[in-house]
């Protein structure tokens, strides 16, 4: 049950942190997710939702290369599935790491 828990709080935070950066970059086209399981969705363009594949699969290779493991599924998307212990302290560290990555596939 505690574990239940700290999925759903540590996921709301979890969510929030990438719906800032949905706010900030164009290219993220959706977030969703239940508790600790999240999608984050690449676009090329908002307006037409076309996948944008290439990054997706670059952020991926970026973010294991800073530490960071991400699984890429359907079109664009980023898979995220962290343990039930993690912390937000965790959350923050990988958003960090995670938008790291994005910067240098987008420059």
């Amino acid at each position: 049950e505690e574990l239940a828990d700290n999925a759903a709080k540590v996921g709301d935070y979890f969510m929030q942190g990438l719906e800032e950066l949905q706010g900030r970059y164009e290219q993220i086209g959706q977030v969703r997710g239940r508790g600790l399981m999240i999608g984050l969705e690449f676009v090329k363009d908002r307006k037409t939702r076309e996948p944008a594949r290439k990054l997706a699969h670059d952020v991926m290779e970026r973010a294991f290369e800073r530490g960071l493991l991400l699984l890429t599924c359907g079109a664009s998307t980023i898979r995220f599935c962290p343990p039930l212990v993690l912390t937000e302290a965790q959350v923050d560290e990988g958003l960090t790491i995670f938008e790291d990555a994005l910067k240098d596939c987008l420059h």
